[in-house]
C-alpha cells in the first residue's frame, strides 16, 4: 500500500507537466494585423474603398484614420429584411426599417516598420418608418468590416 502512493505522486506530476497552455484569445473580427509597411496599406485600403464605391468624407493620414461617407445598404420595403445581413435590429418594439445605411470608419496603426494594424468600424443606421420615424443606430455584426479587412488582404 505505501508503495502506491509515490507512483500516484508520480503520475500527478507527469500528467500536470504535459499540460497544454490555454489556446490565444481569438482575433476581433474588426481588426487584423497586415504585413505590409504602413504607406503600402494606406494605399491599398483607399483602393480598396474606391473599388467599393465608398466616397471618402474625412482623410487623415498622420493619424492613420479615413471615414466614408453614409451609403445605403438597403432601400425599400425590403430593407427591414435586409438589415438582418449586416447588423441586429434596434430593440424597438413595431419598428418598419425601409432604408439601412452605414459609414466605416478605418483606423491604420504602424506597429513597426514592417506590419500594420487595421481596425474597421462600421456605423449602420435603419430609418423607422413606423413608430419613430427617425434613424435608429444599430449593433453591427461585423460583416462589412470582415468584407473590407479581407479585401485589403487579398489586395496587398
Amino acid at each position: 500500500m505505501t508503495n502506491r502512493y509515490p507512483l500516484i505522486a508520480l503520475l500527478l506530476v507527469i500528467l500536470t507537466g504535459c499540460a497544454t497552455a490555454p489556446p490565444p484569445a481569438p482575433m476581433i473580427d474588426d481588426t487584423y494585423f497586415f504585413l505590409g509597411r504602413f504607406d503600402k496599406v494606406w494605399d491599398v485600403t483607399l483602393k480598396v474603398l474606391e473599388k467599393r464605391s465608398l466616397a471618402i468624407k474625412d482623410i487623415h493620414k498622420e493619424k492613420g484614420e479615413i471615414i466614408t461617407r453614409f451609403v445605403n445598404y438597403s432601400v425599400g420595403p425590403h430593407a427591414h429584411q435586409d438589415l438582418e445581413n449586416i447588423a441586429e435590429r434596434p430593440d424597438l418594439l413595431l419598428g418598419l426599417y425601409t432604408q439601412v445605411g452605414y459609414s466605416l470608419t478605418i483606423r491604420l496603426t504602424p506597429i513597426n516598420d514592417m506590419s500594420t494594424q487595421v481596425k474597421v468600424t462600421a456605423n449602420i443606421e435603419a430609418y423607422d418608418t413606423n413608430v419613430t420615424q427617425k434613424w435608429q443606430k444599430c449593433l453591427s455584426k461585423d460583416i462589412l468590416e470582415r468584407e473590407i479587412l479581407e479585401q485589403i488582404r487579398a489586395s496587398l
